[in-house]
């Protein structure tokens, strides 16, 4: 079996941590962190797990997974794997035992180690030959000596193939899809030749790490708690917030931290290619999703974002949230959206504020004037790539001066890394429509709230 791949013992120390059935270790050797998984099991174990896979693999009745989606795949194979492992007299753990059996089926188990490790946030593997690295939650940028088998490989390209709702061929040699895998939402990109120069290329990043709390956020010092009072505020008398920055650097996380906060009657419009934002229908909030097809799969998409996007209005939203701009038909439709009147929060990848603002005007051909509606930008950072620390670096307002967009800093991160308020009293300046006094009624009820949320993470 693919698990008998793993150590059947982890290193012993502090470092060491478990989740049944696999254990972890990250270990430094010549200052670079080495990440190990391991499987716990005994071999009679091993040897009852072997014949409860043979056993439901052969006997998988195709009309039993109905729906046809891969949750409902792994929810019958591990039905039958519980009742053949129990015939075999195992009793104990038999949840996850059965789950195990049921990943290594599809020729996934060792992603399921993976994915059962919340500490993992990203993996990735550039060729078929080369093992896995990734991004460890407290260890950075981890090496690793796992390297995918041919079934392993084989058996992600089938189930991105067969659920994803369209074909990977010499046309479409990259897809992009979510998958749920115990409990942890995976968002799969997998390019294969002639994109890929070494055949197969993947990239597994957990988007379930973008749901830390924006009291943890504040604790952590991802941003101050004074900014944090005035983006909620902002958001909840109609403004527009634009999370920037590179890859990796925590757009998503804030995004949804602010999201959480913002008042949960507010009817909620997201636009996404990969369901990165959190679910709190029964939180009470009202929202409404739109899924579609990833930027990669081009213009022979029917369910693009651009016209999503164009439509968002027509289902009446008191904000909408957008996963990211990427394109220049997303630029154009997403300013046309804000030329009408829509207000929320979206991402935009671009190093600097200013970046993003040349990006639009010279690349996406978006007027210099439409830039006024864009309201507050957040310049997130991730100062070494191969470590997790990530912040909010700047804090800006676009303004109206003289009829042209400028950009006024209201926070900024110094040398000593403390996010700080520049812009003295008064600030921002309310969006249009709205009084002073309102804004600052909708920051003082924020920082009541998230003042006890801090405490909260303290």
């Amino acid at each position: 079996m693919l698990i008998e791949l793993f150590p059947k013992q982890a290193g012993r120390g502090d470092a060491g941590y478990e989740r049944y059935p696999f254990s972890y270790r990250v270990e430094v050797h010549s200052s670079v962190p080495y990440y190990e998984a391991c499987c716990t099991l005994p071999t009679d174990t091993v040897m009852a797990l072997r014949e409860a896979v043979d056993e439901v693999s052969r006997g998988l009745d195709p009309g039993e997974v109905e729906p046809l989606t891969f949750q409902r795949l792994i929810e019958v194979l591990s039905r039958h794997s519980a009742e053949s492992l129990a015939s075999r007299g195992i009793r104990n753990r038999i949840r996850e035992l059965s789950e195990l059996a049921a990943y290594e089926a599809v020729g996934l188990s060792r992603v399921l180690a993976l994915a059962k490790d919340e500490r993992v946030t990203e993996f990735f593997v550039d060729s078929e030959l080369t093992p896995l690295y990734l991004d460890h939650a407290g260890a950075g940028r981890c090496e690793s000596g796992i390297t995918l088998t041919e079934r392993e490989r084989a058996a992600l390209e089938t189930h991105l193939d067969t659920f994803s709702g369209y074909t990977l061929d010499f046309k479409t040699p990259s897809l992009k899809n979510d998958m749920v895998v115990a409990g942890a939402i995976l968002r799969v990109s997998l390019d294969l030749e002639p994109v890929s120069v070494n055949r197969f290329a993947l990239d597994v990043r957990r988007l379930n790490v973008s749901s830390l709390p924006l009291g943890q956020l504040i604790k952590l010092g991802v941003l101050s708690l004074e900014a944090a009072v005035v983006l909620i505020g902002w958001l909840e008398v109609g403004g527009n917030v634009t999370i920037v920055g590179e890859t990796g650097t925590g757009k998503t996380t804030l995004l949804n931290a602010l999201d959480e906060q913002v008042e949960r009657r507010l009817r909620r419009l997201y636009i996404e290619d990969a369901v990165e934002t959190r679910d709190m229908l029964g939180l009470g909030f009202h929202q409404m999703k739109v899924k579609v097809d990833p930027f990669e799969r081009g213009d022979d998409s029917g369910r693009t974002k651009e016209s999503e996007i164009v439509k968002a209005l027509h289902r009446s939203p008191d904000i909408v949230i957008l996963s990211e701009i990427q394109s220049e038909e997303h630029s154009r439709a997403f300013f046309q959206a804000l030329a009408s009147g829509a207000r929320g929060m979206q991402t935009f990848h671009a190093s600097t504020i200013e970046q993003a603002v040349r990006r639009w005007t010279g690349m996406h051909h978006i007027a210099e004037q439409s830039l006024l509606d864009l309201g507050i930008m957040v310049q997130m950072a991730r100062p070494d790539r191969l470590r997790q620390s990530r912040y909010v670096q700047r804090i800006c307002q676009v303004r109206d001066e003289g009829g042209a967009p400028r950009l006024k800093e209201i926070f900024v991160r110094g040398r000593d890394l403390k996010l700080r308020n520049v812009a003295g009293i008064g600030w921002p300046l309310p969006p249009d429509g709205v009084d002073a006094d309102r804004l600052q009624r909708r920051a003082d009820l924020a920082m009541e709230k998230l003042t006890h949320l801090v405490g909260a993470h303290v």
